[in-house]
């Protein structure tokens, strides 16, 4: 084949044809028809006081303009974890920080591989950035391919994406693994460590790597949606050498992190007594849902996030019906599995009376 021959990679309009818009099917008003929502693995706990009380300070700031780079929010993350402000990078919920790294490292051509199923929102930023999502299956048991991501680099690959404890199946990735793996990577490559769920793991193995230790190519990605219960203020944030830090901080939509935002998770990460009691209880009820969903005849995969998952397969989309007509609200994969966010008492127990009814009508 001549060099006139070889195919283009679609354009940015190409790829964003072929994609869904983002859960647009989702209810435009959560729980007005009495449903529960156990779909988008938010925090099921209240927020915590002393959150509560920021946001009556910041409300009388709505009138005024926010800091266009957030730099109390990025400053803030930077004193937390003892780490070089040049090296933080923040945006408006990790999705966006995300959106900002691929803004400033790829473009039309490149490739960026990432594990499927996973969040949706993936293969979304990767078009909305020019580039050319490429979908690295799961495992049998739920756990990224280490394996077939390797093999899978080529010469337009760009960026990685991983994301340990995986949404939507909860597995986690070790850190010996994940050394392995970056090792295997060429120095052009960007791995991009998704970690919003890094705080539900009680075995924490990767909690303290830095983006030094994993190598100068890794970035480590994080959010205050998730653990933190700021999932309607939006604030997320990232680890990253200098180099491709300052680039990503450039594509930061101006004033896209609210005062309240910035001032709710400087105080959420002066609260880890408080977060370690929150992180307990949220394992102490992801157990027992896991064991009561097992009593029922399921087989759900033991998760290190703040959601389960069931391998169904072809019976997903069968479960999550079974759920809505019990009352409340899951997230079925077609043809993979159901993730059940873990919540309140109210909100299992529908699910377990829909799993009864499931698995009574098994053909």
């Amino acid at each position: 084949m001549t060099t006139s021959q070889v195919p283009s990679a679609p354009s940015r309009a190409e790829e964003l044809a072929r994609l869904p818009a983002y859960r647009s099917a989702d209810p435009a008003a959560k729980g007005a028809d009495g449903v529960l929502d156990l779909s988008n693995n938010e925090l099921a706990l209240p927020p915590l006081p002393a959150v509560v009380e920021s946001l009556g300070h910041s409300g009388g700031r709505v009138n005024l303009y926010p800091d266009p780079t957030a730099r109390t929010l990025l400053n803030t993350v930077a004193r937390h974890y003892d780490v070089d402000p040049d090296e933080v990078v923040v945006g408006p919920g990790s999705g966006a920080v995300l959106q900002q790294l691929l803004l400033a490292l790829c473009g039309h051509g490149d490739e960026v591989l990432y594990p499927w199923p996973g969040f949706d929102a993936y293969p979304f930023l990767i078009a909305t950035a020019g580039a050319r999502g490429t979908p690295v299956p799961l495992t049998a048991s739920g756990e990224h391919d280490l394996a077939a991501f390797a093999a899978a680099v080529t010469s337009r690959t760009r960026m990685v994406i991983l994301c340990s404890p995986h949404n939507p199946t909860g597995r986690r990735i070790t850190r010996s693994d994940l050394t392995d793996l970056l090792a295997a990577f060429p120095p052009r490559v960007v791995t991009v460590l998704d970690q919003a769920y890094v705080e539900f793991d009680e075995k924490q193995e990767v909690e303290d790597l830095d983006h030094r230790s994993a190598g100068p190519r890794t970035v480590l990605l994080r959010t205050f949606s998730k653990a933190y219960g700021l999932a309607g203020l939006r604030a997320g944030y990232a680890f990253a050498a200098p180099d491709v830090a300052g680039p990503a901080r450039k594509t930061q939509l101006p004033f896209s992190v609210t005062y309240a935002a910035e001032h709710a998770a400087g105080v959420s990460l002066a609260q880890p007594r408080q977060l370690a009691e929150r992180m307990e209880t949220v394992r102490h009820a992801r157990t027992a849902l896991y064991e009561a969903l097992r009593a029922q005849g399921l087989t759900p995969l033991p998760s290190y996030a703040n959601f389960v998952w069931l391998p169904l397969g072809a019976d997903a989309e069968r479960f999550g019906a079974a759920a809505l007509a019990a009352g409340v609200r899951v997230r079925a994969f077609p043809g993979q599995g159901v993730r059940i966010s873990v919540g309140g008492d109210e909100a299992h127990r529908r699910v377990l009376s829909a799993a009864r009814r499931f698995v009574t009508t098994i053909p």
